[in-house]
C-alpha cells in the first residue's frame, strides 16, 4: 500500500475512535441536561431503527428493546460520522469540530422529517432546536479534539 492509502485508512481508524470519543462525550452532556430539565432522554434513534429494520429486514421489533435500539443507533451513529470525519481528515489539520457538528446536526434536519420522526425544521420550536444544535456541537468539538490526540 501506499502512503496514501495508509493515510486514509489512519485517517478511518482515527475517525471512527475520535467518533466514540465524541458520542461519549455528548451522551454525558445529553444526561446532564435531561437530568438538569427533568426530562425524559429522547427515543428518535430507537425509532430510527425500528424504521430500518421493519423496512429493509421486513421484521418487527417489541417496545422493550426500545432502549436497546436507541444506544445502538446513537453509538453506531455518532461513530460512523467520526468514520467520515477521519476520511476527510485524513492527512491534513481537522479544525475544531464545529463545521462538522453543524453538518452533522444539518443531516438530522433532513433526515428526520422525511422520516416523518421530526417536524421540518421551520416547524420547530427555537426552544428544542438550541439544546440539539448544542450537543452536536459538543459532539463535533470532542471529535476533533480526539482526532488530534490520536494523530
Amino acid at each position: 500500500m501506499d502512503s496514501n492509502a495508509n493515510s486514509l485508512l489512519g485517517g478511518l481508524a482515527r475517525g471512527v475512535a475520535a467518533g466514540a470519543v465524541g458520542t461519549a462525550v455528548m451522551t454525558g452532556a445529553q444526561l446532564a441536561y435531561y437530568k438538569a430539565m427533568d426530562v425524559e432522554p429522547s427515543t428518535t434513534p430507537a425509532e430510527v431503527a425500528k424504521r430500518v429494520i421493519s423496512g429493509v429486514l421486513q421484521r418487527e421489533v417489541s417496545e422493550d428493546k426500545t432502549s436497546t435500539l436507541n444506544n445502538a443507533m446513537h453509538w453506531l451513529y455518532g461513530t460512523g460520522w467520526g468514520a467520515l470525519f477521519g476520511l476527510a481528515a485524513a492527512g491534513r489539520e481537522p479544525g475544531l469540530g464545529v463545521g462538522f457538528a453543524l453538518t452533522v446536526w444539518g443531516a438530522s434536519q433532513v433526515e428526520l422529517p422525511a422520516m416523518g420522526l421530526a417536524p421540518p425544521i421551520w416547524e420547530s420550536d427555537p426552544k428544542s432546536l438550541a439544546p440539539d444544535v448544542g450537543f452536536h456541537v459538543v459532539y463535533g468539538v470532542a471529535v476533533a479534539t480526539a482526532y488530534k490526540a490520536l494523530s
